[in-house]
């Protein structure tokens, strides 16, 4: 687990050499040849700032306290289904990449809920009408037992997440940040109940905070843990969009 979570902060995800270098020499080695500097130039450059940083076993006891535990793709509850659809384009961006770990608190199991699940995603700044309607799709959704995935920011999202635990269904938030940083914070009661009866899920280590390029990174695993993703409200050149995307990338438009 050390190998996986100081892995997890040495370099800005998704970073494909990395992943490359651990399919090849396994986590601990691959761990051991970052620290000496003993890796391709290309991934030198991505891990030369962070790789004598060793925040592994704090990062561990930190998410321990908090119930929460780290899943690989060594693990049962590893989405490696709903996770292959990424790098199979023709030429792949360098976001098109699977996670390398994933932080996750909360009592379900990601793996059965991702293959059940349907993003609804939408716009921060929603009309009444908006939240309306995305409060009764999920509704709709929760009573055919579909899973709610959505990225726990304020408009849509925040209605997507309350609506599934009201009516007692599983919701999922993934964030751009730690799953020690509740954002927005104005969410953090809201990103408690979701930790509580869902699923709180980020590919960042504790303590990470949101950025914007962050974000970006977040909608493709928003869209890649769902069967499909719907947007309700959101302009052309919106997050949401983003993820309608990488939803559409992935063959789960």
């Amino acid at each position: 687990r050390r190998a996986w979570a100081y892995l997890s902060r040495v370099a800005e995800p998704p970073c494909a050499s990395l992943a490359t270098l651990v399919g090849e020499f396994g986590p601990v080695a691959a761990a051991e040849r970052v620290r000496r500097g003993d890796v391709p130039e290309a991934l030198r450059v991505r891990t030369d700032a962070r790789r004598d940083v060793d925040c592994a076993a704090a990062d561990l006891e930190n998410l321990d306290r908090r119930g929460g535990r780290l899943i690989t793709p060594d693990d049962d509850e590893w989405p490696e289904w709903m996770l292959m659809g990424f790098g199979r384009r023709e030429k792949p961006t360098s976001e098109d990449h699977p996670p390398m770990v994933l932080w996750v608190i909360g009592p379900e199991n990601l793996a059965d809920v991702s293959q059940r699940a349907a993003a609804i995603v939408g716009t921060r700044a929603c009309t009444a009408y908006g939240e309306h309607v995305a409060t009764d799709l999920v509704a709709g959704l929760v009573e055919r037992d579909v899973a709610v995935v959505s990225g726990g920011a304020f408009g849509i999202d925040g209605a997507a997440h309350r609506a599934a635990l009201a009516c007692d269904g599983v919701t999922v938030a993934v964030l751009a940040g730690g799953i020690d940083v509740p954002y927005p914070s104005g969410h953090s009661a809201l990103l408690h109940r979701v930790a509580r009866n869902g699923l709180l899920v980020s590919e960042y280590p504790p303590g990470v905070r949101p950025a914007r390029y962050r974000f970006l990174t977040r909608n493709r695993l928003v869209a890649g843990l769902s069967g499909a993703t719907v947007v309700v409200e959101a302009g052309l050149r919106s997050g949401a969009a983003n993820t309608a995307g990488w939803a559409r990338s992935l063959g789960r438009g």
